[in-house]
């Protein structure tokens, strides 16, 4: 019964620092690199064309169907305006 208590605690010591919270390791390269995607994003032309991979009634095969954000939207389909 001691040897299953030992192995009991002996495996939840083992896991404490495996499950502790790691530390965010932000770095200014990363700020300035999201800060560039805003701004390229704030850039896109009406003609940026974006696409969607979808797979049709009836196959198996997926195709590729690339589209303006206007063209998406006048079939009903929303596209993220972080894209």
């Amino acid at each position: 019964m001691k040897t299953i208590i030992t192995a009991a605690l002996t495996s939840l010591i083992a896991v404490l620092p495996a499950t502790a919270d790691p530390k965010p390791t932000a770095t200014p390269d990363a700020a300035v690199a999201a800060a560039s995607t805003a701004a390229v994003a704030a850039v896109r032309s009406p003609a940026t064309r974006y696409c969607y991979k979808t797979e049709m009634t009836g196959s198996h095969i997926v195709t590729t169907v690339c589209k303006t954000r206007s063209d998406w939207k006048d079939i009903g389909v929303i596209v993220p305006k972080g894209l």
